[in-house]
């Protein structure tokens, strides 16, 4: 059955938000063996320019979701494409810079970069940009790579963090979210981890980790912004690291006590297993039968030397052959060790 091109779009958009940290791109231009998405795609569109713009909203989606980040031309500061910064006509908003811009959502590349059009707000301005120094102080401290974004979202603050490690060399890739909202009036923080790695050294594993978090702080002091800026950024702090250590935690758990209690320690009858009995016992059966066929073919060429008299002097060559041959196997398998038997 023949799909539509709709149909076909959608599949196809499903395999791009699904790409794992930093793969995107391969997945796109199908660099990579292990991407081998995109030709694939391509077949199943079957129209290069349809594939490109039904692709795009799929791209946008995933770039605002997963936290991309991009960097303004000649800087390199990274700035977080999120939905909280997102505005009309597919332009973006960063509240470090106070700039708006769009964005190449195949390349990644950042144009049209324009002054604020609007003043910030005075009243929420001062907590926002008290929330995001102490944040991006946080960050620097705590992420390699990190960035930070922190947004007035009406009545409450919005904190975007994101920090990634790429290592396709060794075949590895992954990338920490974080989305904390809060409450200036109540003091409270609702906050969202997300943590997604991706290894494929022969094979294909992914961690996807959620954590939704809930945490009460004291109401903001209007008198000392900076102070109440610092103790938001120390719950949260404390939040992720708490979090941090239960995944490590977890993980050393599952492997040193879950991945051992899949294998019995004894088996079912309780006692460990006598190797060295099993062989004696394999060499005996062997020997046995080794000697139950010489006595079986000795009895055949008597057989057939009562028949045929003149065949008697190459019967009686054959069964001293024969005998000579099972007395040596059945002797190798009584006192010589179980691998020198098949060595022979």
């Amino acid at each position: 059955m023949d799909l539509s091109v709709e149909e076909k779009l959608k599949i196809a958009s499903s395999f791009l938000l699904d790409s794992p940290p930093g793969e995107v791109s391969e997945v796109y231009s199908g660099k990579f063996w292990f991407c081998v998405l995109i030709p694939d795609v391509s077949v199943l569109l079957n129209n290069n320019s349809v594939f490109q713009e039904g692709l795009l909203d799929a791209l946008r989606q995933y770039n605002i979701e997963q936290y991309v980040t991009v960097t303004f031309p000649e800087q390199e500061s990274k700035v977080i494409l999120s939905k909280y910064g997102q505005l009309e006509n597919d332009r973006f908003f960063d509240p470090k810079s106070h700039k708006t811009f769009k964005v190449d959502h195949m390349s990644q590349d950042v144009i049209e970069v324009e002054p604020e059009p609007q003043t910030p707000d005075e009243t929420t301005e001062p907590l926002r940009s008290a929330v995001e120094t102490a944040i991006s102080e946080y960050v620097a401290d705590h992420y390699p790579k990190g960035a930070s974004a922190t947004y007035s979202t009406g009545e409450t603050i919005t904190i975007a963090i994101v920090d990634e490690k790429f290592n396709p060399k060794n075949l590895w890739n992954g990338r920490w979210r974080s989305t904390w909202v809060i409450s200036p009036g109540s003091g409270e923080i609702k906050g969202t981890i997300k943590i997604n790695v991706h290894y494929y050294e022969d094979g294909n594993v992914q961690l996807n980790s959620t954590k939704e978090i809930e945490i009460t702080s004291s109401p903001v002091n209007s008198e000392d912004l900076a102070a109440s800026a610092a103790a938001y950024s120390k719950s949260i702090c404390k939040a992720e690291n708490e979090f941090q250590n239960a995944l490590n935690e977890s993980y050393v758990e599952l492997s040193e006590n879950t991945f051992k209690g899949l294998r019995r320690a004894l088996p079912l009858t309780r006692h460990k297993i006598d190797w060295d009995k099993i062989l004696f016992c394999l060499r005996c059966s062997l020997a046995k039968a080794c000697l139950k066929d010489f006595f079986s073919s000795r009895r055949f060429c008597m057989r057939k030397s009562r028949l045929n008299t003149d065949s008697k002097i190459d019967s009686d060559k054959t069964n001293g052959l024969t005998f000579l041959s099972a007395f040596t196997l059945a002797f190798l398998c009584l006192f010589s060790s179980f691998d020198s038997v098949f060595d022979l």
